[in-house]
């Protein structure tokens, strides 16, 4: 989570702690979560309003990892995986702020600014198999194990999260990086701007303060360990006051804290410390400060497997690191509980103080005893499902549910007059949580689930594993590598409820997950014939992807033009000249008018398209708004997620859909937008691609084949 205020502190201080630093020819540790984030809010330039525009996204993640390889830099990738149980009350916290942020009337004014789309994982996720980045997915929480590679590989760190001020290794912070590439007189290539953090220019700064006390340093200031307010006698003892040139609170304790720190040994600073702490809340403080300074101090190598480096490097690493573990020297028992009185005047100065408690009574539910013990459900797990975890084939949550039994939903831009768009995808979720039970641990009976409610709270609810041994004929526990595809498909089919349908045969194998998805998501709905103008959204959506693969991506009408206007105009004169007439007889397969598609075809039909992708200002500050269509297709998104991973977790009998290929909010939005203002939309599309014949075929035929997929919208009312 970062220490409140330390970015600040380091950014803001007269004494420069970072410095300007070429980036080239290195191994770069990525904080995945992080920088997924980071391109996603600053760099892609996209718009949050409307759920995702994911195959912006995509060029921006694409375009990133370009640069580092144009300037021989090898990134190496670490995603987060489950929610640590201390961590539980943070992730309530988060949830409950990013509802605040989204009350209707934001998006009439800004985009919200805290919520990410669904999506954007599986997207980060694609892009880099496409570029063969190599990633690793850690168990828990990546940035212990990322500085520890770090330092291994004396590279840095590449983030923006205040802890990587705190461990020691070297730090790029993300908002100093501009990855622009400058040639050298080699012609090489390296990044100017960005700027390097290196701790040793902190110890130098605060004479006496070492890597322990750094760390002792971040729980004093607050992390998602410790329980607000924990420190406030010890801060009393501190008597700060802030000063006459630095009046931001925050700032001034980090200062006064590292100093006084620095003129401490560790034990010392412990004793002062645990002394203005209560019996009862002793022991468990000094557990954290043990374990946090071990957890720092252990560099093992052994993640590096995961990320190809050879077996006989990884040995020389751990043989020639030796690791001693902190143990506190002193019986804290016979220490004198000291009572720091607070005179009026004075400013304690800190955080928990100065910040609206966020605490949530839903938070409670969850006590200590009941989150189970990570390091002791790990070490149960299957080898063979702990290796695929860590080469990221899983999404992070599948952990969650076996170990904490819990999942979190995600919090999206929604109509919050209606229930979380969580609920269609609730049978999916509860199909992936009877193949965990059966794969991996027989006692995973029900999990919890967080949702956010109608009226913006959090609530818990239960949720039962769906049995699927009877139905898919499946044995009693068991590896899905020893499961055939033929049962996989049927387990998918079933959950899509595609299992008679044979149109899906006829799809493009990159479509027929999509589909499926879509058809189930129509089904879950109490009235689908409403539906009507989202589906056909969806549907042109998909063929734009056609386009896209033909001509190229174009999202600017202007820079199509500039390519394309004059070849728009020989191809109407070439066909005028030939008394072109087109045919769009419907008497093949899906496959076989999906074949016949011509480049000039796609190139005529492409600006319908491209003025769909432009967004209309006015959208936010008037009442032409409508959250309720970004909400419909965020279930759509909702569906899909889960879809694609328990097609995951069978072993991908399908191949997964490419969602920046498929999926972009606004031109979806825009599109229903305009559909549902016709009565035929059937009708309208076919005026609009009458131009396009080889297009429109397919579109026929495509809708053909899967109307009975359909059959509650397409009825004669």
């Amino acid at each position: 989570m970062g220490i409140p205020g330390l970015t600040a502190y380091i950014k803001q201080h007269k004494f420069n702690f970072l410095e300007h630093h070429n980036l080239c020819d290195t191994y770069l540790v990525i904080d995945g979560n992080n920088i997924n984030c980071s391109l996603y809010k600053k760099r892609s330039y996209v718009n949050w309003t409307f759920g995702g525009d994911y195959d912006y996204y995509a060029r921006c993640i694409s375009d990133f990892f370009d640069d580092l390889l144009k300037c021989n830099i090898t990134p190496l990738v670490f995603i987060d995986g489950g929610i640590e149980s201390k961590k539980f009350k943070t992730i309530v916290r988060r949830m409950k702020n990013k509802l605040d942020v989204l009350p209707v009337s934001v998006f009439r004014t800004s985009c919200p600014q805290k919520v990410f789309p669904l999506l954007k994982q599986h997207v980060f996720i694609d892009v880099m198999k496409e570029k063969n980045i190599r990633y690793v997915q850690c168990l828990f929480e990546a940035d212990n194990t990322m500085a520890s590679v770090a330092k291994i590989l004396n590279c840095p760190v590449l983030s923006y999260d205040s802890d990587f001020y705190i461990y020691g290794s070297l730090y790029i912070p993300f908002n100093t990086f501009q990855n622009d590439v400058i040639k050298n007189s080699d012609g090489d290539g390296y990044i100017k701007f960005c700027k390097i953090y290196k701790v040793e220019k902190l110890f130098k700064y605060f004479t006496g303060l070492d890597q322990s006390k750094l760390i002792l340093a971040a729980i004093l200031l607050g992390n998602d360990y410790v329980e607000s307010g924990t420190f406030r006698n010890f801060f009393r003892y501190l008597k700060l006051k802030p000063s006459v040139t630095n009046n931001n609170s925050r700032q001034y304790c980090i200062g006064a804290t590292l100093s006084w720190l620095s003129k401490y040994s560790l034990h010392d600073a412990i004793i002062e410390i645990l002394s203005r702490l209560t019996m009862p809340m002793r022991q468990k403080i000094l557990d954290l400060i043990e374990m946090s300074i071990n957890d720092r101090r252990n560099e093992s190598a052994e993640i590096l497997e995961s990320l190809g480096f050879p077996k006989d490097y990884i040995t020389r690493i751990n043989t020639y690191r030796f690791n001693r573990s902190f143990k506190f020297d002193g019986n804290i028992n016979t220490l004198t509980y000291i009572e720091e009185v607070w005179e009026e005047g004075n400013d304690e100065l800190t955080e928990e103080d100065k910040e609206e408690d966020y605490e949530i009574e839903i938070a409670k539910i969850f006590t200590e005893s009941e989150l189970m013990s990570n390091t002791a459900t790990i070490s149960n797990l299957p080898i063979w499902f702990v290796n695929e975890f860590r080469i990221g084939k899983y999404p992070s949550y599948f952990l969650d549910l076996i170990i904490q039994r819990l999942y979190v939903c995600p919090i999206q831009v929604e109509d919050f007059r209606y229930p979380s768009n969580i609920i269609v995808s609730l049978k999916i979720l509860s199909i992936i949580v009877g193949i965990l039970k059966l794969m991996i641990d027989n006692n995973i009976n029900c999990i919890r689930y967080l949702m956010r409610t109608e009226d913006k709270k959090i609530m818990c609810y239960k949720l039962k594993a769906i049995e699927i041994t009877n139905t898919f004929r499946l044995p009693f526990s068991f590896n899905l590598s020893n499961v055939s595809l033929l049962i996989q498909r049927e387990i998918l089919n079933n959950t899509l409820g595609i299992t008679d349908m044979d149109c899906i045969n006829e799809l493009p194998p990159k479509w027929i997950l999509y589909v499926g998805c879509i058809k189930y998501w129509i089904h879950q709905q109490e009235c689908p014939i409403s539906y009507k103008c989202y589906l056909y959204s969806i549907f042109i959506c998909m063929l734009f992807d056609i386009i896209d693969f033909k001509i190229g991506k174009y999202r600017s009408i202007n820079i199509f033009n500039k390519k394309y206007k004059q070849t728009i105009e020989a191809i109407k004169q070439k066909r005028k000249e030939s008394n072109y007439n087109p045919c769009c007889v419907i008497n093949g397969t899906i496959r076989e008018a999906y074949n016949e598609i011509v480049h000039d075809d796609c190139v005529l039909a492409a600006p319908f398209f491209i003025s769909h992708f432009e967004v209309d200002e006015t959208l936010y500050n008037t009442d032409k708004f409508d959250i309720h269509i970004v909400h419909v297709f965020g279930e759509f998104q909702s569906c899909l997620k889960h879809i694609m991973d328990l097609n995951t977790l069978l072993g991908c009998p399908y191949p997964q859909p490419k969602v920046a290929h498929l999926y972009n909010g606004t031109l979806l939005y825009n599109l229903c937008n305009n559909f549902r203002t016709h009565h035929n939309m059937e009708e309208y599309i076919n005026i609009v691609l009458q131009m396009s014949p080889s297009l429109l075929r397919f579109f026929n035929t495509f809708l053909l084949k899967v109307k009975p997929m359909f059959s509650c919208m397409f009825q004669n009312k």
